[in-house]
């Protein structure tokens, strides 16, 4: 919750809930901090089955309703504000797919967006919109800034160097390349 009347309403999906990624993830926290602070709502949420969420996992094919539902949720909360969409690792993934169906949001930016999986196989992305705000690691073991640059030649990718997937060091630099771009559409 921002201090002072809000601006702007921010939903952010976290990471693999198969690998321990959940709302309270230390990068997401930070995002939603960053957020609050810049006099904006923000709504982390926990995909189907994970911490007090019902439901069942469905291993991605369900879970980009999650996203829309957290978007709804977060429009009923502050009707008539902008509403801008983060997703880091698996929530990028499904932010992009809920977006690719027809969801809509005034800003959307996709942090660590794995062209792989932890199999190491490639992961099924939708298109990406030209112009869509990417931040990638330059080290990403699961697809690297260079790597979604030849991929999505229309994204904008804004490159965080000498990190990989996690940003351990770099998060206050990852926060900042994020809500410097929502700040461009969301005041």
């Amino acid at each position: 919750m921002p201090d002072g009347q809000p601006r702007a309403s921010v939903v952010i999906a976290h990471p693999l809930p198969t690998h321990g990624g959940q709302m309270r993830n230390p990068l997401v926290a930070g995002i939603a901090r960053a957020c609050a602070e810049r006099g904006w709502y923000a709504l982390r949420f926990n995909f189907r089955s994970v911490g007090a969420s019902t439901g069942t996992w469905t291993a991605g094919r369900e879970e980009a309703e999650d996203v829309g539902a957290a978007v709804e949720h977060a429009r009923g909360i502050a009707p008539g504000l902008p509403l801008g969409l983060v997703g880091y690792s698996f929530g990028a993934l499904m932010a992009l797919r809920w977006v690719s169906r027809g969801g809509r949001v005034d800003a959307l930016v996709l942090v660590g967006l794995a062209l792989r999986s932890v199999t190491g196989g490639d992961n099924d992305l939708p298109p990406v919109p030209d112009g869509t705000f990417i931040v990638a690691a330059e080290n990403d073991q699961f697809g690297t800034a260079a790597e979604l640059r030849e991929r999505f030649p229309h994204a904008r990718i804004a490159e965080v160097r000498g990190t990989d997937h996690f940003f351990v060091g770099h998060r206050d630099e990852m926060t900042r390349l994020v809500t410097e771009e929502l700040a461009r559409t969301l005041g």
